[in-house]
């Protein structure tokens, strides 16, 4: 990674995390003799390394018995942020296989780990960013203090947070001065969200006096001409959980001016091109969740914006478009779309996504070169094969310019301009949907008050004492590991040695086989020394037998594992 960031002579990155479903089944590695697959141990929120490695065939018999197979891939993503505003590629920081069974704790201690290794390396993490999932928001309110509380942990007064002065005006802010990090929710996964709470069954949403219905759109979709609007029932199809394309068509300029034909659309039409609301009574608002993360995106915006104001941080760190959990997106389908043009496969196990690390992060090299290129000359493009719907990114020019442009005009007082703009377009909304009479509007002073009393009823306090976790007082995990392989190796060493003992060989398992022969199968009477490792040694009918790890593991298991290559049954199964 650092070698990396060097080359793109930058220290500033932004982390992304997001997971993705595999096929769960149970690979030998020859390279690192393990057995890559199952759910490994979590150690300051990151998975021991090499931990499954064994020589002895009861042991992997016991893990089969015992132990969760990986059915997920969690990824790891940053996103290094040139100071010259050039594009980069997001490299592959993790990656490994998971049952989606942690805790709060174990995500903090990730997060933490990761960030205080990168401060012994002089890298600088801005922020995280996940797909939404309701059990980061917890954390990442709790490393915010954002209506959360941690009595028994500071993390956001230690050395290298960030700090700014907020002006005591601003009421409507309710961040505090100093964070150890930013968090972003991903933008296309919360759009997504929205669009299904439109499309529940179980809520009835209202906005003022107006219902906000789904029925209004498949009635513009029921006019005679489709050239109107472009619009099909299946954008409003709530199976496809995950279809931002759809959330785009539903939500476009076209489609919302056509929806003033529609009787009674108005709250639906101001739910489309606001996406946003606040309150209780659950079945007629949108999910906690995703409200709180519109604010945490929301804040972590103006706090953004302040650091940069204020020196704090480079003009880069206002690139928001890469401040998302898309790069993980983008290298799941990537991997995805390496299955070759003669096979019919398009998923993998947690062992071929590794084996394709390297691949994965050239490729991500060549398609943000060739983006990049073809933005600035175009006399000398490099044509690099990208679908249509993955084509449409913001170039650098465009990047350079909006952010040479903004922070000139960028400061505090244009900061406070902007949120009362806003203010002002909300008043109009609400007066529109007969929610409040003009004169009866509250003031922001006011509004923000009453907002942050609301929002204390969600307050968390997690009392969690993590110094005895704290990776600022474990430096020594990683050498400690490295002598359990250094044993497991010598153990290797012995297990050859004593393999010439013929006669005094005792196996540690025992097989009832009728056959005397195993075609197909890698059970062999004698082996090449060398690759003693990757045999176990088993008594097979009173004879002493090589059998490969693979085998092993192909021998244990006890069913074909698949994943659906479609996309839509692969998330409704996860």
């Amino acid at each position: 990674m650092c070698d990396y960031l060097s080359l793109q002579k930058t220290n500033f990155i932004f982390a992304s995390e997001d997971c993705t479903g595999v096929i769960p089944k149970i690979i030998y590695n020859v390279q690192s003799n393990t057995f890559i697959g199952f759910v490994p141990h979590l150690e300051d929120g990151l998975p021991k390394i090499n931990t499954f490695s064994t020589e002895s065939f009861s042991k992997l018999e016991n893990w089969f018995g015992t132990l969760n197979k990986s059915h997920l891939l969690n990824l790891h993503m940053i996103q290094p942020m040139n100071l010259d505003l050039k594009s980069c590629a997001p490299f592959i920081l993790s990656a490994y296989g998971t049952d989606n069974h942690f805790t709060t704790l174990d995500i903090l201690m990730r997060w933490m780990t990761i960030i205080n290794q990168c401060v012994k390396k002089g890298v600088k993490v801005i922020g995280f960013s996940t797909d939404c999932d309701v059990r980061y928001l917890r954390p990442m309110r709790l490393l915010m203090g954002f209506f959360a509380d941690m009595p028994n942990q500071q993390f956001h007064l230690r050395d290298n947070a960030f700090y700014v002065d907020i002006p005591k005006s601003w009421d409507w802010l309710f961040m505090r001065n100093h964070q150890r990090i930013v968090f972003f929710q991903d933008s296309i996964h919360l759009c997504t969200k929205l669009r299904n709470r439109l499309l529940s069954s179980k809520a009835t949403m209202l906005f003022g006096d107006k219902l906000i219905s789904i029925g209004h759109i498949l009635q513009l979709i029921e006019t005679p001409s489709k050239l109107n609007h472009n619009l099909v029932k299946s954008d409003v199809l709530p199976k496809d959980r995950q279809n931002f394309v759809s959330c785009e068509k539903i939500s476009n300029e076209v489609v919302l001016n056509e929806l003033t034909s529609i009787p009674a659309s108005e709250a639906t039409k101001i739910y489309l091109e606001a996406h946003k609301k606040k309150n209780t009574k659950q079945q007629y608002f949108i999910t906690l969740p995703a409200m709180f993360s519109i604010e945490i995106n929301s804040h972590t915006l103006v706090y953004l914006v302040l650091l940069v104001i204020q020196h704090k941080l480079p003009t880069a760190c206002l690139n928001v478009p890469i401040f998302n959990s898309q790069t993980c997106e983008s290298t799941f389908r990537s991997r995805r779309a390496m299955s070759g043009p003669f096979s019919s496969i398009v998923n993998f196990t947690v062992h071929q996504f590794l084996q394709r690390v390297k691949k994965l992060s050239f490729l991500n090299s060549i398609k943000c070169q060739a983006s990049h290129n073809n933005a600035n000359d175009s006399n000398n493009k490099f044509l690099f094969p990208r679908h249509h719907k993955q084509s449409r990114t913001v170039d650098s020019k465009q990047i350079s310019s909006i952010a040479s442009t903004s922070i000139v005009e960028l400061t505090v007082k244009a900061l406070e301009n902007t949120i009362l703009q806003a203010y002002s377009y909300a008043s109009r909304l609400v007066c529109h949907v007969n929610m409040y009479e003009q004169h009866q509007i509250l003031s922001l002073k006011q509004l923000s008050k009453l907002a942050s009393f609301q929002l204390q009823k969600s307050r968390i306090v997690d009392y969690s004492h993590l110094n005895q976790h704290d990776p600022d007082f474990d430096s020594d995990s990683d050498d400690s590991s490295g002598e359990e392989d250094e044993d497991t190796t010598g153990n290797c060493t012995d297990n050859e040695d004593s393999t010439e003992d013929d006669d005094d060989y005792v196996s540690d398992h025992f097989f009832k086989v009728s056959s005397t022969t195993f075609q197909g199968m890698r059970v062999f009477d004698s082996i090449n020394p060398t690759l003693a490792k990757s045999y176990f040694i088993v008594n097979i009918n009173g004879a002493k037998k090589y059998l490969h790890k693979q085998t092993a593991a192909w021998l244990l298991s006890t069913d074909k594992s698949t994943l659906s290559s479609d996309r839509l049954k692969r998330v409704m199964n996860k």
